[in-house]
């Protein structure tokens, strides 16, 4: 995290390409409710597949997130903007992308 005149800038590693998180295809939840802009980054390793963006506006502090919404699905590797809004985010993807590599950038 990086704090540059009044705003604050962090990169989330979602998934970040090891063989020792292979078998994941759910992301941990990332707390993004006090950025004001964000995008995500996808590089890929293996065929062509999804990434699935979900995002959450539960409180997640007090209890386990349990209700979900499909934010966009992705296609190609990129850079993306995430229209920001929700409290909470995270990533799926499919089988075939075992090492590709997800990061979130965030800043206020």
């Amino acid at each position: 995290m990086s704090i540059r005149m009044g705003q604050i800038q962090h990169r989330f590693e979602i998934f970040d390409g090891l063989s020792a998180t292979s078998s994941t295809y759910t992301s941990g939840a990332v707390c993004v409710a006090d950025f004001a802009y964000m995008s995500v980054s996808w590089t890929s390793s293996g065929a062509t597949s999804t990434l699935t963006l979900q995002g959450s506006n539960e409180d997640g502090l007090t209890a386990s997130l349990t209700t979900w919404s499909n934010i966009t699905g992705i296609t190609s590797q990129g850079i993306y903007a995430v229209e920001p809004g929700m409290r909470w985010i995270r990533a799926l993807r499919t089988s075939t992308d075992n090492l590709g590599e997800v990061y979130i950038q965030a800043r206020s």
